[in-house]
């Protein structure tokens, strides 16, 4: 499991939330393959957090500062996590 899973898995025990990633693609989402954590609930999803490339949402009763902190937190590690797994690109010389 990696880092940014497990960060998830904390969010979703601590706020009893179903919480998951996406990623911007024009302008539709999509979501990340294995970037979600917590049981389904009967309350529309809400974005935590988002930013130019990706977007946290989540399903809570009420929407803390705390809370979109931490999803502020995932999307920091997903970059981060997929920036170091990005092969460099070649250039042409």
């Amino acid at each position: 499991m990696s880092d940014c899973e497990e960060l998830l898995k904390r969010i979703a025990e601590r706020f009893n939330c179903k919480v998951w990633v996406c990623e911007k693609v024009g302008k539709r989402t999509s979501h990340i393959p294995g970037m979600k954590a917590g049981e389904e609930r009967f309350v529309p999803p809400m974005v935590g957090f988002e930013d130019e490339e990706y977007v946290v949402f989540v399903q809570v009763d009420e929407m803390s500062d705390q809370l979109k902190d931490m999803c502020g937190k995932v999307i920091e590690c997903v970059r981060s996590d997929r920036k170091d797994r990005t092969p460099p690109r070649k250039c042409d010389t």
